[in-house]
């Protein structure tokens, strides 16, 4: 059964009032050829987006295949286990968070979330959101968009409580804002796929900015999709409007040359059409929750 996000605001947010995510840790894991985590549970909820590499995770005894794109939400005390392909390692953006506050010790490291399945799991310790349908397997086409919503919050390895207020809201910020974008996507169970937009999000991510902007109507109009309906496809394939995912793959691209490139700020800020430095700056921390000299030397 379909549950539109605007149903979800009402019926949850506001009978459960304590409704309030808070990020614990994220984090960019690269397994090695072959490489199996134990089987195990843990206190903290996961949605993990496979970024690269094909793998099984072993979820409540079923085997779920994936690939890139896989993007997977794992609730808090449900047994699992990755497992990684001997030919192409897997690559994970992990988000680990409670739903609403816990009152559990102190985990001053991740290991302290994770136990095996043999050990008595502590319901007390967990957060869950009663009656909220989400599909636990999924698979998005634009995988360089939903690396940038990780980016935007995925911190140094530590727990986040172990960081100072004004990080832990800024990486709670940019965290909220993707687990929006993420329910919007998850929550809505029975939406269709649709093939003409995974077609139009490969020519955007092949394609030079400029040039995306100037025929993006014209590739829908190619495909027999009007201007409103491609609008509505969109926005429900990516959780955002035309102009805005091209306002954060401009975004996403200036991250990968600030990672990449020698060029200086001010040149990269140039390259993408800013205005002035001063307006990139301001654009690249709303986005990714660092200027883009924090981003240059945290990510290089």
């Amino acid at each position: 059964m379909k549950i539109p996000l605007y149903r979800f605001r009402v019926d949850y947010l506001t009978r459960y009032s304590d409704f309030n995510p808070l990020l614990l840790f994220a984090q960019k894991y690269e397994f090695g050829p072959d490489e199996q985590a134990p089987l195990r549970v843990c206190y903290a909820n996961a949605i993990v987006l496979v970024e690269e590499g094909r793998g099984t995770l072993l979820l409540k005894g079923q085997e779920v295949a994936l690939q890139p794109g896989s993007l997977v939400f794992i609730a808090a005390g449900a047994a699992h286990q990755w497992i990684s392909s001997p030919e192409d390692p897997m690559v994970h953006r992990c988000a680990y968070f409670d739903w609403k506050y816990v009152s559990r010790p102190a985990f001053q490291y991740q290991r302290n979330y994770f136990h095996g399945v043999d050990t008595p799991f502590r319901t007390e310790w967990a957060s869950t959101l009663p009656g909220l349908k989400l599909q636990e397997a999924l698979k998005v086409s634009n995988i360089p968009l939903w690396v940038s919503y990780f980016n935007a919050f995925t911190q140094p390895p530590e727990v986040l409580g172990s960081r100072s207020p004004l990080e832990s809201l800024q990486y709670n910020g940019a965290f909220q804002t993707f687990l929006h974008h993420y329910l919007s996507f998850a929550v809505n169970n029975d939406a269709l796929y649709d093939p003409r937009i995974a077609k139009i999000l490969e020519m955007i991510d092949g394609s030079p900015l400029e040039e995306s902007e100037a025929n993006l109507y014209r590739w829908a109009k190619e495909l027999n999709i009007g201007r409103s309906r491609f609008h509505q496809l969109f926005k429900r394939e990516t959780g955002l409007t035309p102009h805005e995912y091209l306002q954060r793959l401009r975004i996403y691209r200036a991250a990968e040359d600030l990672c990449s490139s020698r060029l200086s700020v001010t040149e990269i800020a140039q390259k993408y059409n800013y205005s002035s430095i001063h307006y990139f700056s301001k654009a690249f921390r709303h986005m990714m929750g660092l200027s883009p000299s924090e981003y240059r030397l945290r990510h290089r």
